[in-house]
């Protein structure tokens, strides 16, 4: 059980700096308030929409990240071109938080483009191995996520992602997932795909601000008090990819083996139902 946690921001004329810091504080509440999913790594990642992104990571939890050098100087690059603030929260399965490659953000370059990307997972995947030696595929740590981002690596290029081929790939693997990414060569687009592990969406149209986390009662506790927030919801098996320029949301179908085998049940074993209702 790890924690996902992201604030999208579309373009808006008249966004102000003092905006910005205001959204930043809620992200760093979200980052807080999921430290219970994952108490022993914390990484943040942001994105410009000139394609520049920075990561910070440390195998510590939330509360003491936040006060750390490594979050202050990122902050420090948070501005008005900022399009995606992620982060992630880790409880590991496989690979030890001391090795920064195992922990999250997984961040991989993009060919030689000088551009990269960035996923963030919450889950475990089986067989990771041998997937790794089906595709081809480079390994150089010990976490399973890797998998992912070296799947997407696999799809990026200049031009972004491809995502039917990813999403193709993914559609093979078994195990738990829910995950976010972006890839630098198109900042302005932001994948979530939601598997069989909890992924929760708010958005407030009139601000162009969208926000997720992998508990409903996260997003609650850090949006108290702030009016104009509305319900994304998503269905297990179902992406959402943003664009943040044009403010455009598309749903797409996200499958793989884990989730055929599903059930109905949550990574609780409780009925989603009943996930959905808390």
């Amino acid at each position: 059980m790890c924690g996902l946690v992201g604030l999208l921001t579309g373009r808006l004329p008249k966004r102000r700096l003092k905006d910005i810091e205001a959204l930043t504080d809620v992200f760093t509440m979200m980052l807080l308030l999921s430290e219970h999913r994952g108490p022993h790594a914390t990484g943040v990642a942001w994105v410009k929409r000139d394609g520049s992104m920075q990561v910070a990571k440390e195998p510590l939890p939330a509360r003491q990240f936040v006060q750390s050098g490594a979050y202050i100087d990122w902050l420090l690059g948070v501005d008005r071109e900022i399009t995606y603030l992620m982060s992630h929260t880790r409880w590991p399965s496989r690979g030890s938080v001391t090795n920064p490659a195992n922990n999250h953000p997984q961040w991989l370059p993009v060919g030689d483009s000088g551009h990269a990307l960035a996923v963030c997972h919450n889950g475990t995947l089986s067989a990771v191995q041998r997937h790794f030696a089906r595709l081809g595929l480079p390994r150089t740590a010990q976490v399973d996520s890797e998998l992912l981002a070296r799947i997407a690596q696999r799809h990026a290029g200049t031009s972004g992602i491809d995502l039917d081929a990813m999403l193709g790939d993914f559609s093979q693997l078994d195990g738990r997932m829910s995950l976010a990414l972006v890839v630098t060569t198109r900042p302005e687009e932001i994948i979530l795909l939601k598997g069989n592990m909890p992924l929760e969406v708010r958005i407030q149209p009139r601000t162009r601000v969208l926000v997720y986390a992998s508990e409903a009662r996260i997003l609650d506790r850090a949006l108290t008090g702030e009016a104009g927030w509305e319900p994304l919801p998503l269905a297990h098996g179902e992406g959402l990819v943003v664009n943040t320029n044009t403010w455009m949301q598309r749903r797409v179908p996200f499958t793989f083996l884990g989730l055929t085998t599903m059930a109905g049940h949550s990574y609780t074993g409780e009925n989603t139902r009943k996930e959905h209702s808390q």
